[in-house]
């Protein structure tokens, strides 16, 4: 059976996945679960995965993709897309973000020596490939810590992450789960974002605003950052 070496796209919710569609030059559906897309754009070719919402959802898709599973692509690296929760005085809504390190910000073993967010057994957080990170801040986004967990953070939370990981500079429900199953794996790993809203508690109210706006500007970051990597893989062979 033929394997096809290609970056692959997670993204948690179908509207992040139209960000990524709209922008294609082909798209063929190739899994009902979790849903997936391989992506044709320019000379780039994807694998899109919508992992659904959570950690849980977020490792169970992304182990799949680690190893091969789905459209028997094997992953040259892992991007996690979409939409993200921005820290007050650190970012904006619409600011691209990408984390140099991810982290569980729910972890919390320290009574039995582990530091915050440290799952025991596990590193204290999990850091993002470094020449993808670099490239990321040529595009224009923020470089920093980002905490994941199974919450969708409001200012209370903030409240915690500030105090615990004063590196954080935006939140989501997926990035850290991908980015630990990665490190296991060995696969080079990404969290590309766009603040869709500050993590206020206002009922969802700014996320619903702004979604589709993050979804599509972390879409169009993504591409060019494949289309370069694309471009710098061909000069190598």
């Amino acid at each position: 059976m033929t394997t096809r070496a290609i970056p692959a796209v997670l993204v948690a919710m179908s509207e992040e996945a139209q960000g990524f569609l709209k922008l294609s030059d082909s798209s063929e559906k190739v899994s009902e679960a979790p849903e997936s897309y391989l992506v044709q754009r320019g000379e780039a070719s994807y694998l899109l995965v919508v992992t659904g919402i959570g950690m849980v959802a977020a490792a169970r898709a992304a182990t799949l993709v680690a190893h091969g599973v789905i459209a028997d692509v094997t992953p040259t690296l892992i991007v996690s897309a979409g939409s993200c929760g921005g820290i007050p005085g650190h970012v904006t809504v619409g600011d691209l973000v990408v984390p140099c390190c991810c982290l569980d910000w729910s972890a919390d073993s320290t009574s039995i020596g582990y530091a915050y967010g440290q799952v025991p057994g596990h590193h204290e957080f999990h850091e993002s490939d470094e020449r993808l990170v670099d490239m990321a801040v040529e595009l224009g986004a923020k470089k920093g810590y980002l905490a994941s967990a199974n919450a969708f953070a409001v200012a209370e939370t903030v409240d915690l992450i500030r105090e615990r990981f004063p590196k954080v500079i935006a939140t989501d429900m997926e990035s850290a789960a991908v980015s630990q199953v990665c490190t296991m794996s060995e696969v080079p790993f990404l969290s590309l974002r766009c603040v869709s809203d500050m993590c206020q508690g206002d009922g969802g109210v700014e996320f619903d605003e702004h979604l589709d706006d993050a979804a599509e500007r972390s879409a169009a970051a993504v591409l060019k950052l494949l289309a370069r990597e694309a471009a710098a893989q061909a000069t190598t062979v």
